[in-house]
């Protein structure tokens, strides 16, 4: 009974978060889930609370992250940052779209695919419709470009602060096991973007003055820049020696925020704008979900069904990353990378096979969820903001490019990985 009525409760709040019945927002159907998991009995009210308190490294991270892309939007950098793009293509549009990738690429690898997808979508939005240029080329190359690019640094994506908590590899073991791997996945969804649109880009436009675009004080823009430079570098060090990510990422942008108000540069605006507390509920209710079916023993019996077929290292990379990129696709990445690493912690996966199937695991919920707009937060994201441009991106128009982007990074990342653990 319990095991069923968990199940069906975990399934019932996915499909409402995917589905959004009446435009529900998914905190409120995470939310309702994650209630009804502890009113049903299904999960008791300390294993909820130890089921979110356990993740506060998570949490100080988003929100290091949310203050932190407050800021830098306070001093211009993403409106910079897209001039450059700008000036940089000389006026060609098939150079626009190759700048976006790589700006996409950047700003994930240092601030997380979310923030590339909350901040980048309506700067690239306003830059090409300013310049007359067709729009949906470049909005799609900021949303496949954050998921490819994803894995690149433990920062790039939350669900990598996750992954790496329970598997404790410093920097140096996950950049030798994913850094390739990455590397391939952006290169592949450049070369698919630059040929699948190259004569829809095939434009010419008058760009506009990139030094000063979206600067407003000079002395702050510089200040703020420096100060992002040192907290990548944190970030970097952090890694390395498996410091709490998110104390860093709090503490950084702490400082940011202090420097911006010495400054009289402070904007509530901006940090009302960027910073959520609608996703911290979710990513809240999403644990306590997961614990109910991990109680349940329903995490542990799919994991071990999906690592059976696994006997060496390279098999359990394959099985995790297809598992996974399965599961995100059907679920989000976010509920479901939680669920795999839930059924590894508890015994799911043996001892030797862990690791392997966890770093498959990883790049699955990375680079699987570029095939459907579900599939990962930072699409979901992107897809409200294009909407509320009176933008309508159908699934399959999403999936017509995923088809091609996601099978070629995921055989790719694979391959790479398979043969890191040999």
């Amino acid at each position: 009974m319990h095991f069923a009525l968990a199940a069906i409760i975990f399934l019932a709040s996915v499909i409402a978060i995917i589905v959004r019945p009446r435009r529900l927002g998914e905190a409120w159907s995470a939310g309702a889930g994650a209630v009804l998991m502890v009113l049903a009995g299904a999960l008791s009210l300390q294993s909820a609370v130890q089921a979110i308190s356990a993740e506060w490294n998570l949490f100080l991270f988003f929100l290091g992250l949310m203050l932190t892309a407050a800021v830098a939007d306070m001093a211009g950098f993403f409106d910079w940052a897209a001039g450059l793009a700008v000036a940089a293509a000389g006026g060609s549009g098939r150079r626009l779209l190759l700048n976006v990738l790589a700006l996409g690429a950047l700003v994930t690898t240092f601030l997380s695919n979310d923030a590339a997808a909350v901040i980048l979508t309506p700067v690239v939005y306003t830059v090409a419709t300013r310049l007359r240029v067709r729009v949906m080329p470049y909005l799609f190359a900021v949303s496949f470009i954050a998921n490819a690019a994803s894995m690149t640094l433990p920062i790039s994506n939350p669900i990598n602060v996750l992954t790496g908590d329970r598997l404790r590899a410093p920097l140096a073991v996950y950049e030798g096991h994913l850094l390739l791997a990455s590397l391939a996945s952006v290169a592949i969804t450049i070369a698919v973007f630059m040929a699948l649109f190259w004569r829809t880009t095939a434009t010419r436009f008058a760009g506009f003055a990139a030094e000063s675009a979206g600067i407003r004080d000079a002395r702050f823009f510089r200040a703020v820049l420096a100060g992002m430079c040192l907290l990548a570098l944190a970030y970097i060090a952090g890694s390395a020696m498996l410091l709490p990510l998110g104390v860093i990422a709090i503490t950084g942008a702490s400082m940011l925020l202090a420097m911006a108000a010495a400054m009289r540069r402070l904007s509530t605006e901006h940090i009302r704008a960027h910073v959520s507390p609608t996703l911290f509920v979710y990513i809240a209710a999403l644990f306590v979900l997961v614990r109910g079916v991990q109680d349940a023993g329903i995490t542990t019996a799919l994991i071990s069904g999906v690592v059976s077929v696994a006997a060496t290292s390279a098999t359990a990379v394959a099985s995790g990353l297809a598992g996974s990129a399965v599961a995100c696709n059907a679920l989000n990445n976010l509920p479901g990378i939680l669920v795999f690493l839930s059924g590894a912690q508890t015994g799911g996966v043996p001892p030797a096979l862990r690791e392997p199937f966890l770093f498959g695991a990883l790049a699955g919920a990375d680079l699987g969820p570029n095939l459907t707009p579900v599939g990962a937060l930072s699409t979901m994201l992107w897809l409200v903001i294009v909407r509320r441009r009176g933008l309508e991106v159908s699934a399959w128009d999403f999936l017509r490019i995923g088809a091609i982007v996601a099978p070629l990074t995921l055989v790719a990342a694979g391959v790479l990985i398979a043969l890191s653990f040999r």
